[in-house]
């Protein structure tokens, strides 16, 4: 998608050495972001004292810490649930603007709906290993959950844009005569 979004963003521009920078600056970027996970030594531990009152996300004592890969995972993770929720504003945006939702597939939207709640359960739903607590699995899957479960409730008001915005397709279908005769 990213791919896409920069091809059809640096076509349209006059200089080719713009598209050249922008993805030397994307890398340095990107490479910024990694080398302190890159870095760090051993097995991270969230201390107890951060989490205090929150059970729901508090690792116990004996449970085992982030490995370097596990905490790698996590940021990309994140990233990725970030970027996939970011994904549905412009949509968002742009029916509200227009008010409308003419060209969007809601078919699509449902299936997406279905497949990001049946995920979201699935994880919720699924065992920790022997050993880790329900607290500390949860929390490995943050990322995946938020990305998921988040999307769900977007693709939820884009549904509501559908039901709101119904009305004024079907208006504007009936525009479509010409004015004049001809």
């Amino acid at each position: 998608m990213l791919t896409l979004y920069f091809h059809y963003k640096f076509k349209k521009r006059p200089s080719p050495l713009s598209a050249s920078i922008n993805s030397v600056l994307l890398v340095i970027s990107g490479t910024v972001c990694i080398t302190p996970l890159l870095r760090s030594a051993g097995p991270v531990a969230a201390p107890r004292e951060v989490f205090r009152g929150r059970m729901l996300l508090s690792v116990e004592p004996g449970s085992k810490p982030f490995t370097k890969q596990e905490i790698i995972g996590f940021v990309i993770g994140s990233v990725s649930s970030v970027l996939y929720l970011l994904s549905r504003l412009p949509q968002i945006r742009t029916n509200f603007l227009r008010k409308s939702t003419q060209g969007i597939s809601y078919s699509l939207f449902a299936l997406v709906m279905l497949g990001n709640a049946l995920y979201g359960l699935s994880v919720l739903l699924k065992n920790p290993e022997v050993g880790q607590s329900e607290g500390s699995y949860v929390l490995h899957h943050l990322p995946w959950l938020v990305g998921s479960l988040g999307v769900l409730l977007l693709d939820t008001i884009i549904s509501t844009q559908f039901l709101v915005y119904r009305d004024t397709a079907e208006a504007a279908s009936l525009e479509r005569e010409p004015l004049l005769p001809s």
